[in-house]
This record gives structure tokens, sequence and C-alpha cells, in this order.
């Protein structure tokens, strides 16, 4: 029942197509037309998933 939570990512997407990934604590430096993407961490659900059509 329910679902897992999700663990949270920082990385950078290069402008040469490589991915950095980053540590929970640090810095790095960052070019012209260089991403940084942060993936926030999620929770966990309790219990049997339903949609929204199932609570109405």
């Amino acid at each position: 029942d329910g679902g897992a939570g999700a663990l949270g990512v920082n990385r950078v997407q290069r402008r040469d197509g490589t991915v950095e990934v980053l540590g929970h604590i640090g810095s790095v430096e960052m070019q012209t037309n260089d991403v940084f993407v942060i993936e926030t961490p999620g929770g966990g659900g309790y219990g049997a998933e339903v949609s929204a059509t199932d609570r109405i």
C-alpha cells in the first residue's frame, strides 16, 4: 500500500551534453548554456492509491 518516497537530486547538464551529479552541499562553476537541475525529494504515500474520481 502507498508509494515509496523519492530522493532529491541536484545536477548540472553541461552544454556539451555531459551531466555532473552534485552532492547535497558544495559549489559548482557554471558556464553559458549549462543548466542547473534541482529535483526535490517527494514524500511517500500511505494506504491504497486512489484516483480523483474515486473520491467524488
